[in-house]
């Protein structure tokens, strides 16, 4: 290393007359940096300042000023990359070496090339398949930008030195466009900003870590990342439309068995938050202290991750005795790392502080929501009549867990004297700004003060802006609120009543709501649905039309069952249990928390409306999945959204809620109910997988469930069915033999059988599993109507 810099970061007393004194240190040379947080141990005597000690608390070695153009360029024809499950060849090209002396991290390719990327999982096929009309995806290459480790160049890259290609651009002019490929791949991948110099830094990929970002002639930016830490190793994105196509992990060798995932748990645990935040509607300026609780899950933690919105600016980070604490940032992915200035240990509980701010607008939220897509020229655009701001986890506007975690807080919210602010949690205080005492005050002067706190856990801590009027209150067990924006224009009187009835039947078969108050708001917005928060809800509502000619056409969407009017209200509360009071650790298991609130939206409908229009509930949302289940399986998740958003829709929220009503059939109700109490209360305030959902259901049932979750929530297919019907009528009563053979492969699933004779109406229930099953029914009377899978409950085809 050939410079070092040392930015002081406080002092604390050790013992005695020692004292220690922290300083982040950078030390580096034209190609290389490293930095470190030193504890320097000392004290003063008569003959001056004596060190005792040097200590590194926490380093970043290995660190890289990455560049091109750097150490020159070879000519090369036969030019073939390979990595799991994708091969790249170039017949000539050029390669462009990085700056780093004998250490290749970084290449860069210019020529003719052709990538093939075929994945080894067969869902994975069938997704490249939909979207390119073949199981794999193939493109010629304009050029390639590789990140890798040194041995990956050498065990992975081949190629033949060839004479260079007299066709190609003048050296000036390839080294702009090498540049220009490096400073747009450069940060998506192992790159931190370094916040003492705002210089972005690389580190080494390891042990295989691969990134390719691929220009292609015909079809944009895409990229393959393959990084072996990963619970899925494999991601192909659609970089130029922002799509992620392909996540999994591939299956290795002739068993086709999956590598082991093996996950070392987090290395410390939020407890708390104590928020300070003030947000400026008319500019959307947001200035923010975060004061943050941890305790250490391992020895010897040097520091931590967390996620954060880069278009806020820190201003600075300290410890709990004040010394200033150096980060780096990951802006691509909006990670934030802290380093401590002291190693923790375990067990220990310790507090930071990030003062931040920046302009930000609230984004849309994207779990535990119900939004209606507009379609294109169906409706005219018509202007918000009034500003709300709602801030969820979609923000990133508070340093949050990199996965979503429980946790307490408290939030003073300061907003201009004409809004409210409405946050999860009890509202402690509210008060006016009429006086300062310090000069930082003055700009808040004529603001009011919102505090709230919350003692029982949240995923994560939101809050709504806006002109609201308060309509209802009721104080109780539960403290239930019900506030409007004061254009609100047709006052719903009936949904306070509603919201109570409908929270009667979730706690009956769900288990108690896990929030001590709870508020409902109604607006006017650009889409239809709602938003679901802890211990709150907004209700979306399109706003009326006051001129002549203005026409709204409610777009038909998987999720639009608005001919019910309860059903936004249903589905949103639900939330409260299957999204809040727990909530999917992983992006596959987003249907715990929309598909069962969709299931218990329809519930409620069933209870309320009757069998008669639960059917044509069932109907609309089976005709769904059958139009959209070869987009995918349910376990997709989220993914599915990026390829159809309807199909995601009609998936992951009727598809799971079909699904969820077929189990109630297979095991009983009683049984299946006391499944679900059984779930939410052993995981209550957890973050919970697919896995766990079923040994609840197979706890309580003592049936193993395996092929039943396989066939339905890990497969696209549907059932095929031709059904055989004899009927005979005998001294009265009627026989009635069905055959039925599944076409395709056989599935499990429940079958209602609806029979009517001139005396009464038999619902039967029969349970299908083999490929040729054949049932005999008998019953008093003539038959007269014969209805097989009525509403489409089982979504199929039945012939």
């Amino acid at each position: 290393m050939e410079t070092i810099s040392l930015f002081y970061g406080g002092e604390s007393l050790d013992s005695g007359e020692v004292k220690k004194a922290y300083f982040q240190v950078i030390l580096e040379n034209k190609y290389s940096a490293m930095i470190e947080v030193w504890q320097i141990s000392y004290k003063l005597t008569p003959i001056g300042l004596q060190i005792i000690s040097r200590n590194v608390s926490s380093s970043l070695t290995n660190l890289y000023r990455l560049r091109f153009p750097g150490r020159g360029s070879q000519a090369a024809r036969n030019i073939q990359i390979k990595q799991k499950d994708i091969e790249i060849t170039f017949s000539r090209g050029e390669i462009f070496f990085n700056n780093l002396p004998d250490l290749d991290t970084a290449m860069i390719i210019i020529g003719k090339g052709m990538v093939h990327f075929q994945p080894s999982d067969e869902i994975e096929k069938k997704l490249l398949l939909r979207r390119y009309h073949q199981p794999f995806f193939e493109d010629a290459l304009e050029n390639i930008y590789i990140r890798g480790g040194p041995s990956f160049f050498k065990d992975n890259l081949t190629y033949q030195p060839a004479e260079k290609n007299e066709t190609f651009p003048p050296p000036e002019i390839m080294n702009n466009v090498v540049y220009s490929i490096f400073t747009r791949n450069y940060p998506r991948s192992f790159t931190v900003e370094n916040s003492l110099s705002g210089e972005l830094l690389t580190f080494l990929p390891q042990s295989g870590e691969t990134v390719i970002e691929m220009k292609t002639v015909h079809r944009g930016e895409f990229t393959y990342v393959y990084s072996p830490f990963a619970e899925e190793e494999v991601s192909f994105y659609d970089r130029s439309r922002n799509k992620l196509i392909n996540s999994y992990s591939p299956k290795e060798g002739d068993s086709g068995q999956k590598k082991m995932f093996i996950s070392f748990g987090e290395r410390f645990e939020i407890k708390n938050y104590d928020l300070e935040v003030s947000y400026k509607p008319e500019n959307n300026w947001l200035a923010a202290k975060a004061l943050i609780n941890f305790i250490s899950s391992t020895d010897n933690l040097d520091g931590l991750q967390l996620r954060f919105n880069p278009a806020l600016q820190i201003l600075k980070i300290q410890d709990e005795k004040g010394r200033q604490l150096y980060y780096t940032q990951d802006q691509w992915r909006r990670f934030l790392y802290i380093y401590l200035n002291e190693k923790i240990n375990y067990g220990s509980s310790f507090q930071i502080q990030v003062y931040y701010r920046g302009k930000i607008t609230p984004p849309p939220p994207l779990t535990d929501s119900l939004i209606q897509q507009i379609v294109p020229q169906t409706r005219s655009v018509l202007p918000i009549f009034q500003d709300t701001y709602l801030f969820t986890q979609s923000a990133d506007w508070y340093p949050a867990p990199v996965r979503e975690k429980y946790f307490t807080f408290k939030l003073k919210m300061i907003v201009p004297d004409s809004y409210y602010c409405l946050a999860s949690g009890q509202l402690l205080g509210k008060y006016s700004v009429n006086e300062t005492r310090v000069l930082s005050e003055l700009e808040n002067l004529g603001s009011t003060v919102f505090v709230y706190e919350s003692q029982i856990p949240v995923k994560y801590i939101s809050f709504f802006i806006g002109k609201l009027k308060l309509i209802k209150e009721i104080k109780n067990e539960v403290n239930f609120d019900y506030l409007v924006t004061d254009d609100w224009l047709h006052l719903d009187k009936v949904l306070l009543s509603e919201m109570l009835e409908i929270m009667k039947i979730y706690q009956k078969n769900f288990g108690p709501f896990p929030y001590k108050n709870l508020t409902v708001v109604q607006r006017y917005w650009n889409t239809a649905g709602g938003n679901s928060m802890p211990g709150f809800v907004v209700l979306n509502e399109l706003p009326l039309a006051h001129e002549p000619g203005v026409i709204l056409i409610n777009p038909n969407s998987p999720v639009d069952l608005s001919y019910w009017g309860e059903y936004y209200l249903a589905h949103e509360l639900a939330h409260q249990w299957w999204g809040h009071g727990i909530t999917w650790s992983f992006y596959r298991d987003n249907w715990l928390s929309e598909g069962l609130a969709q299931f218990s939206a329809v519930l409620y409908l069933e209870k309320k409306r009757g069998p008669d229009e639960l059917e044509k509930i069932l109907k609309k949302m089976s005709g769904w999945v059958r139009k959209k289940s070869s987009v995918g399986p349910v376990i997709l998740g989220i993914r599915l959204s990026h390829i159809d958003f309807e199909a995601y829709q009609a998936l992951v929220y009727d598809k799971a809620a079909l699904i969820l009503f077929m189990l109630r059939d297979l095991l009983g109700e009683e049984t299946f109910f006391r499944g679900l109490q059984d779930f939410y209360q052993q995981h209550l305030f957890q973050a919970v997988r697919t896995a766990d959902f079923r040994r609840s259901m197979e706890k309580v049932s003592g049936k193993d469930l395996k092929k039943f979750f396989q066939d339905w929530f890990y497969s696209e297919e549907l059932p095929q069915v031709k059904i055989e019907k004899k009927i005979a009528s005998i001294n009265g009563r009627t026989r009635l033999k069905l055959t039925l053979r599944q076409i395709k492969k056989p599935l499990i699933f429940p079958l209602e059988i609806v029979t009517e004779t001139e005396k009464e109406k038999h619902t039967h229930l029969l349970i299908v599993e083999n490929e040729t099953q054949t049932f005999e029914l008998e019953f008093a009377g003539r038959l007269k109507k014969l209805k097989i899978n009525p509403g489409g409950k089982v979504p199929g085809k039945f012939y």
